[in-house]
């Protein structure tokens, strides 16, 4: 069984357990983006010359060629260019260049719409959106005595920055004390893989 949420402010501790388990491989794997649009541009693609391969096989054999392709012309044109000419090298680039994407596509993970949460069971799979992250982190921050407001939440595959406001001139060890509450917060939900915690302070008039 598969589940997600949205925002979390407040979480019941996750009982410790190793990192990278079954049960958190398999909410990796289930969360993966899946690249849908790209696959089925690609199986489009793939269709198509595939399907006009077989029509002009076919009826050549037959004797009848559909001639869909415009083979002589093509012919008499290659014939005619060298391979240094903008024409061939632009056909060549933009073939490179869109072979190039479905392979990054395919071998490059994309950005994930949930954050699986850690977990023992492998058949129950918890994952919460980044939206829903950012916020419960914002939150913890913002529980912190002497921060004002929490500006900015950026959300990395390792890492979880956020900058906090304060009215105070000197804010010295209110860096650390956010830092904590929301390393706590993080624990406490569980993501996977965890994220490292930066913290910066704007102090008033700085």
């Amino acid at each position: 069984m598969t589940t997600h949420a949205g925002p979390i402010p407040h979480a019941k501790p996750a009982p410790a357990a190793p990192a990278g388990g079954a049960a958190d491989r398999r909410a990796r794997r289930a969360f993966r983006p899946r690249r849908i649009l790209t696959s089925l541009l690609a199986a489009l693609l793939l269709t198509a010359a595939g399907v006009l391969t077989a029509l002009e096989a076919i009826t050549a054999l037959a004797d009848r060629p559909a001639r869909i392709v415009p083979y002589p012309r093509i012919e008499h044109w290659a014939q005619g260019t060298a391979w240094r000419d903008w024409a061939p090298l632009t056909i060549a680039a933009a073939v490179a260049v869109v072979g190039a994407f479905f392979l990054l596509a395919g071998l490059l993970p994309g950005r994930p719409r949930l954050v699986p949460l850690h977990g023992d069971d492998p058949d129950l799979l918890i994952g919460v959106t980044r939206h829903g992250l950012k916020a419960a982190a914002s939150d913890a921050a913002a529980r912190v005595e002497g921060v004002r407001h929490v500006r900015k939440v950026k959300l990395g595959k390792h890492k979880i920055t956020m900058t906090v406001a304060t009215s105070l001139r000197v804010a010295e060890g209110l860096q650390d004390k956010v830092t904590e509450a929301v390393r706590q917060r993080l624990a406490d939900l569980g993501p996977v893989p965890a994220r490292r915690v930066t913290v910066k302070v704007r102090t008033k008039g700085g």
